[in-house]
C-alpha cells in the first residue's frame, strides 16, 4: 500500500501531498493520469516515460517506487524510483532517459518532492526534465532523427556531413557484397538472433573496458520481457544479414511511433564495412512503413550520432544529483563539491577522471546490490579499460 505523506507548500502551487506506490499498485485512474500528462508534453516522448517500461523495471527488480505528487486529491505528477537513501531514477543505468512525468507549466519543487517521499539523494544521467535543478552535472544533447517523410526526403535535407559519411559507406556497402547478399529481417522474432545479440553486446562490453550492464539478471530479464512482448511498449529487434549469416542487429525500445535505438551489435568479422551503420540506413528506409515518425539514438553527439541527428530535435538533458535530506543528502554534496575541486585543471586538478569513476561505480551500484559484485565489476572495468596512447 502508498503511504500518504501531508507537505507543506514547498512545492509552489498551493497545498501538495506525496504518495509512494509500487507501479503495479497504482489504480486505473493514476494510470490513466500518467498517460495523458506524458501524452501532453512533448519533452516526454521517449517510450522510457510509458508507465509500461517502469511496471517492466519493476517486475525484475524489488525495489521499485513511484512518487506520485498529489494536488487536490488528483495525480499532478510521477517519478518512478528505485532505491531509498541513495536513490536513482527507476531501471538506472539500464534506462537511456529519466524525467519526472509532469505538465510542462506545472510549478513545483523536485527535492521537496523527493524529501516528502523519504528520499535522501537522487542521482541521475539524461534528465529530461529542467525542474531537476541537479547541484553538479553536465549538460548533454539528445541525438533525434523525424522520418515522419520517409527516407528519401529525409536524406535530401541533410547537409555535407551526412553526404560525406554517406559516401564512405556506400564504398564499404559495395565491398561486403563478397560476404553474401544482404537482406534485412525486420522486427524479427528470432530467439537465436536475440542471444546472439546480448553474447555480442556483453563481448564488446569487455573488449571497451565498459561496465557490462547486461551482466546483471534483471537487466537482460527486463530486456528479454520486452523483445516477447506485443503490447503497444515492446522491444523491436531488426537483424542484417550478409547471405545467411548474421552481419549486424539493432533492438530498440517502440511504443509505436517512436523507435528508440537500445541494444546494438555487429559480427566482428564484418568490422571494416561498417555493418551497424548499414543496417541502419537500411532501418531509415524502413521507417515509415515500420510505423516510426522519430528515431532516437540517446544521449550525447559523438560519433557517428552527430551525422544523422537532427539540428531542431533533441532537447538537453542533464546529469548530476539533487541532495533533498539526511546523511545521503549530505555525502552527496561532499562528493559533488570534492569532484568539482578535482576536476578544476587549472587548480592541477585530475580532469574529468573524478566524474568518470563517479558515473561508473554509479552504473555499478545500480545494478548490483551486493559489494563484492561491485568491487568485482570496478576491478575488471579498470582492468579492461583501454590503455592512453
Amino acid at each position: 500500500m502508498g503511504a500518504l505523506m501531508p507537505i507543506n507548500s514547498d512545492f509552489g502551487e498551493g497545498q501538495m501531498d506525496v504518495i509512494v506506490k509500487a507501479p503495479g499498485d497504482l489504480t486505473r485512474a493514476q494510470k490513466d493520469a500518467w498517460a495523458a500528462i506524458r501524452a501532453a508534453n512533448p519533452a516526454l516522448y521517449s517510450p522510457y516515460f510509458h508507465i509500461e517500461y517502469s511496471e517492466a523495471v519493476a517486475k525484475a527488480r524489488g525495489d521499485i517506487n513511484v512518487l506520485i505528487l498529489m494536488r487536490a486529491g488528483k495525480p499532478a505528477a510521477f517519478l518512478p524510483l528505485q532505491g531509498k537513501g541513495f536513490a536513482r531514477p527507476a531501471g538506472a543505468p539500464f534506462t537511456d532517459y529519466h524525467g519526472v512525468i509532469a505538465p510542462e507549466d506545472l510549478d513545483f519543487d523536485i527535492a521537496a518532492m523527493l524529501k516528502a517521499g523519504d528520499i535522501g539523494a537522487l542521482h541521475f544521467d539524461a534528465w529530461v526534465e529542467p525542474k531537476a535543478k541537479a547541484q553538479t552535472g553536465e549538460d548533454m544533447h539528445c541525438a533525434v532523427i523525424d522520418v515522419s517523410a520517409g527516407g528519401p526526403a529525409w536524406r535530401e535535407g541533410k547537409g555535407g556531413s551526412y553526404r560525406r559519411h554517406l559516401k564512405g559507406l556506400r564504398r564499404r556497402i559495395k565491398k561486403s557484397s563478397e560476404f553474401g547478399a544482404p537482406r534485412m529481417e525486420f522486427k524479427s522474432r528470432d530467439s537465436a538472433a536475440f542471444e546472439q545479440l546480448i553474447a555480442w553486446k556483453r563481448a564488446q562490453y569487455l573488449r571497451t573496458g565498459k561496465y557490462d550492464v547486461l551482466g546483471a539478471n534483471w537487466t537482460r530479464g527486463v530486456l528479454k520481457d520486452l523483445f516477447e512482448s506485443q503490447s503497444e511498449l515492446r522491444a523491436d529487434m531488426h537483424v542484417l544479414y550478409f547471405g545467411d549469416k548474421i552481419a549486424a542487429i539493432d533492438l530498440g525500445l517502440t511504443d509505436g511511433e517512436v523507435y528508440h535505438s537500445w541494444i546494438t551489435a555487429y559480427d566482428p568479422d564484418y568490422r571494416n564495412v561498417s555493418p551497424g551503420m548499414q543496417l541502419f540506413e537500411r532501418l531509415i528506409d524502413e521507417a515509415s512503413p515500420l510505423g516510426y515518425q522519430t528515431i532516437d539514438l540517446g544521449a550525447g553527439l559523438d560519433g557517428y550520432k552527430h551525422h544523422y541527428a537532427d539540428a531542431h530535435m533533441g532537447g538537453a538533458i542533464r546529469s548530476g544529483f539533487i541532495a533533498a535530506r539526511g546523511p545521503a543528502a549530505a555525502l552527496s554534496r561532499l562528493y559533488g563539491a570534492a569532484e568539482s575541486f578535482g576536476e578544476k585543471k587549472k587548480l592541477g586538478g585530475l580532469g574529468p577522471l573524478p566524474g568518470k569513476i563517479r558515473r561508473r561505480y554509479s552504473q555499478i551500484a545500480a545494478c548490483d546490490d551486493s559489494f563484492s559484485g561491485r568491487a568485482k565489476a570496478m576491478l575488471s572495468a579498470v582492468k579492461g579499460a583501454p590503455k592512453a596512447p
